[in-house]
């Protein structure tokens, strides 16, 4: 059995797929199980990744390609690579990033010393201009506390930085929310820090972040990924509703809630009926939610939302638009 299995969902990324390849087939950690996920993807990322094999013999034996029966996105691809998983961990990396090559061997080394059942490391997000290192603050070394208090300290719930035992994700059915390809890593993160106990992290090896490449699924999105996020929390607001102790998440659910939907104030007046039905009590988290939860942009948005002046906003945003 691999110690680590890495997930690499693969679609269009044929411009970034051999640096994301021969950063994983140089880890320092030998026994790796990597499943890239084709997600039919139209371009020759596939052919690169075969390519790349021959280069790397070595790790034949424990690479594999699997297909998916037609593009879905990446929560389908996700959901195919945990299904096939046979590592004692799991990790994922998308196609467009990469890793330094030590880090794998780091956050498994640090999950068998500290007996954790998640590991966690810095990113370094990579600019056309530059890099960025983000450095994660310290964290509760219980799973479960960071969900808790997530809302007032939140975490970015994102899958490529945390390795994560399979076994919490096979003991409790944990897959991605099938259809929904925006915020989906928050859909499968809040449920395993639920389940989880100890929490551990590392710093100095790092997950590279490519926030250059503008056709990922994060570069930008229009109503339909909004309403995706809103799918997310209510999926995650009926899980924790049904769960003994689902007192303790409330004020998280709100703000998985209100982040999701304060998406929907763009430069749309007519999403503003919208924005005031969908979830309407989780307006009262806004006073404590934690405001590194926002884009630049978005501490803007939140702003004038919490102050009553949406409208402006919009009309602001309408302007911005017409000048852009």
């Amino acid at each position: 059995m691999p110690k680590i299995t890495v997930i690499i969902p693969v679609y269009n990324v044929s411009q970034y797929i051999e640096k994301c390849v021969r950063s994983l087939f140089e880890q320092t950690l030998e026994d790796i199980e990597f499943i890239f996920v084709n997600d039919c993807t139209p371009d020759n990322s596939i052919t690169v990744i075969e390519r790349l094999l021959e280069e790397y013999p070595h790790r034949k034996t424990t690479a594999r390609i699997v297909t998916t029966p037609q593009n879905s996105g990446q929560a389908t691809a996700r959901r195919y690579g945990i299904i096939e998983a046979t590592g004692d961990f799991i990790i994922h990396c998308d196609g467009d990033d990469w890793v330094d090559t030590d880090l794998y061997e780091r956050l498994y080394n640090t999950a068998i010393y500290d007996n954790a059942d998640i590991v966690i490391c810095d990113e370094i997000y990579e600019y056309d201009t530059g890099s960025e290192l983000h450095e994660i603050q310290s964290l509760p070394e219980n799973c479960k506390d960071v969900v808790r208090y997530w809302y007032r300290n939140i975490l970015g719930m994102f899958c490529h930085n945390k390795l994560v035992k399979r076994s919490l994700y096979t003991h409790n059915d944990i897959l991605p929310y099938e259809g929904l390809n925006m915020w989906e890593d928050n859909g499968i993160m809040m449920r395993l820090f639920y389940y989880g106990n100890k929490l551990s992290q590392i710093h100095g090896s790092h997950y590279h972040y490519n926030r250059s490449n503008i056709n990922a699924m994060t570069a930008g999105y229009g109503e339909k990924q909004v309403m995706q996020m809103i799918g997310i929390a209510q999926h995650l607001t009926d899980f924790f509703d049904a769960q003994p102790d689902s007192a303790d998440f409330v004020k998280t659910v709100k703000a998985l809630q209100f982040l999701a939907k304060i998406n929907l104030i763009t430069d749309k007046f007519s999403n503003i009926e919208r924005y005031r039905t969908i979830f309407p009590k989780s307006e009262t988290i806004m006073s404590e939610l934690d405001i590194r939860a926002f884009s630049p942009k978005g501490k803007i948005r939140f702003t004038m939302v919490r102050l009553h002046m949406t409208l402006l906003f919009i009309m602001m945003f309408k302007l911005y638009n017409i000048i852009k």
